[in-house]
């Protein structure tokens, strides 16, 4: 959304990808995941742990650090994983911006989104659904939350 603010502001392609480059750091994600099936058959993680979690009915939670999918916790409960999301949020310092995304849960996605706007303002939270790039590898039950840290002054 950035990028295309700055786009409509009259910059060059060159500029947008400069500034956007220098915003990445401030952005923080951490996702959701209802099953691990889909991850394994995406090639994300191996078939043995994506077994391992399904018997175990673990909800992984995944952040994205310097470009790479990293493990950020696991829970056994989705409710329990709905509760670090929003612990995620109000965590957070100098909120500028920030996105709930779903694959297939859009009651959820609004409930969260309800929840976090009690500490950030509802009309600044941009609910929006997975594309279908990013859908087929998290599978159905997909719940994120993102934001953008306001850049040091």
């Amino acid at each position: 959304m950035e990028a295309a603010k700055i786009a409509r502001s009259g910059k060059s392609l060159q500029q947008v990808a400069t500034e956007v480059r220098q915003i990445i750091p401030n952005i923080h994600l951490l996702i959701l995941f209802e099953t691990l099936k889909y991850l394994a058959k995406g090639g994300r993680i191996g078939k043995a742990k994506a077994l391992f979690g399904s018997v175990l009915s673990v909800k992984p939670l995944l952040t994205v650090k310097d470009g790479e999918l990293l493990p950020a916790g696991q829970v056994r409960t989705r409710f329990k994983g709905t509760q670090r999301l929003f612990d995620f949020a109000k965590n957070a310092v100098d909120v500028q911006d920030l996105s709930i995304l779903y694959s297939t849960t859009p009651d959820e996605a609004q409930t969260l989104a309800e929840r976090v706007g009690s500490m950030f303002p509802r009309e600044r939270i941009m609910l929006a659904r997975l594309g279908p790039a990013l859908g087929v590898h998290g599978g159905p039950g997909v719940l994120a939350i993102g934001f953008r840290e306001k850049e040091p002054t």
